[in-house]
């Protein structure tokens, strides 16, 4: 476990994308390769939790972090914003409490299609998470990529997932995770027209305070995240992750020669990370 270290106030904040904590009650179903390619073993996101705190660090949810960031025109110092995307049934199962032990908080983006489905939440775990004092954001209806949509099927996707997700966890849905990370203008328009606040995308890195809250980028978490990467990316050294920004501007730029249908193709998946 690396030691505590004092970080001044920052000019930038992290945001960590995580997905499904596996174990022998959280399998990956039909251990699927891009499941498994975001499955953090159970032990790892204890060690990652408690990395975090020793590094006199808290996790908060995405409402938590920005109000932190507004109230004091800067970066809370201590702060590290947890995200878990698509609502597996290890959310409840392990997220939950290792995040209650910490004294954690976190937003969990819900993809309604997952409710009551194989590995994914129930309507009472979730309504259990938000009782916990967890945030829940959504992720859409179906998982599929919203540029590749027409108008109306993005509406249903960002508008129907928020009502239900309101009426399943008793709270407002003010937070949206684009699935696949993938958005255009239009959809950023629309997510402001319906009442959400902020939108997490997979836009890789660190964010600035003046971000607007519509494009704040994320950092994935995944299952080949080694433990001195983890502690990296804690650091909020930009010079230290010009890798990871530099993987990330390449697939960017293949994605926008290609376009998305053919990207999407090319990858052989229809529901990316």
């Amino acid at each position: 476990m690396p030691d505590a270290v004092e970080l001044k106030s920052a000019r930038r904040f992290p945001i960590l994308m995580y997905h499904r904590i596996v174990s022998d009650i959280c399998p990956v179903p039909g251990r699927d390769a891009e499941e498994m390619r975001f499955a953090i073993p159970l032990e790892e996101f204890i060690w990652q939790l408690d990395c975090i705190v020793s590094m006199g660090l808290r996790g908060m949810s995405v409402g938590d972090g920005l109000a932190a960031v507004g109230e004091g025109g800067s970066v809370p110092p201590d702060g590290v914003i947890l995200t878990f995307d698509d609502g597996n049934r290890s959310d409840f199962m392990h997220a939950l409490p290792i995040l209650k032990e910490r004294n954690f908080t976190a937003t969990f983006f819900v993809c309604t299609s997952r409710i009551g489905a194989e590995g994914g939440l129930g309507n009472e775990m979730i309504e259990e998470l938000a009782l916990e004092g967890m945030e829940i954001g959504s992720h859409g209806m179906t998982h599929r990529f919203l540029p590749l949509l027409n108008a109306e099927e993005e509406m249903i996707e960002c508008g129907q997932s928020k009502q239900m997700l309101a009426e399943v966890s008793r709270g407002e849905i003010k937070y949206f995770a684009p699935p696949g990370g993938r958005y255009k203008h239009r959809t950023i328009r629309l997510l402001e027209r319906l009442g959400y606040e902020a939108v997490c995308t997979s836009d890789f890195g660190y964010n600035p305070i003046l971000i607007p809250p519509y494009v704040l980028k994320r950092i994935p978490i995944r299952g080949g995240t080694g433990r001195n990467l983890f502690h990296t990316i804690l650091s909020r050294s930009v010079v230290k992750l010009l890798p990871g920004y530099g993987r990330a501007a390449s697939v960017k730029m293949i994605r926008k020669l290609l376009g998305e249908k053919l990207y999407a193709r090319a990858r052989g998946i229809g529901r990316e990370r």
